[in-house]
């Protein structure tokens, strides 16, 4: 999971993309803006710049972020 000039990376969690995204985002563009607005609101409510990531609110705005794009 590492890119060039050791900028880490991970697959998107896009259903059947195999887009690789930089770790600071969650997902591709394509697949994050097929996630509701309100869910995409929360979890950059949860991520407060870095200090909330990790914690149980942010796993879970991206855990329904995941859900949304897996259902459509």
């Amino acid at each position: 999971m590492s890119g060039s000039g050791g900028a880490t990376t991970h697959r998107c969690p896009g259903p059947l993309c195999e887009a690789e995204v930089d770790s600071s985002m969650l997902m591709c563009p394509r697949h994050w803006y097929q996630v509701p607005a309100p869910v995409r609101a929360a979890v950059w409510r949860t991520w407060r710049r870095g200090a909330g990531a990790g914690t149980p609110a942010h796993r879970a705005a991206m855990a329904a972020a995941i859900a949304a794009v897996s259902r459509a």
